[in-house]
């Protein structure tokens, strides 16, 4: 799984969605990382650089647009239909471009 040459884990990605689809109202960055026994740090990049296109991110951000204080995570409605539906998270990914190729 690659995009802009750099490869992501299937099995990380899977991990986290799993955790997400459980908490359709949001989950805490760090009870993500947590739940899904990925570091905090690990769990961050892919949030931010991974699956950006597939979750909302909501909290309060400083000028910057840095997060801080309470910030939650949930995928977006649309994703979680798609998931529910049952098309598969290989698909929604691919089409989402986070999979250059399907190996």
């Amino acid at each position: 799984m690659e995009k802009n040459n750099e490869k992501y884990d299937f099995q990380k990605i899977k991990a986290l969605i799993s955790v997400l689809r459980q908490y359709p109202d949001g989950i805490w960055l760090r009870r993500l990382s947590r739940e899904s026994k990925i570091p905090l740090s690990t769990t961050h990049y892919y949030i931010e650089n991974v699956l950006s296109s597939l979750i909302d991110n909501i909290g309060a951000r400083d000028s910057e647009g840095n997060f801080f204080g309470i910030r939650l995570i949930k995928l977006k409605p649309g994703i979680k239909h798609q998931l529910d539906s049952g098309t598969s998270l290989q698909k929604i990914i691919k089409t989402h471009n986070i999979i250059k190729n399907s190996g």
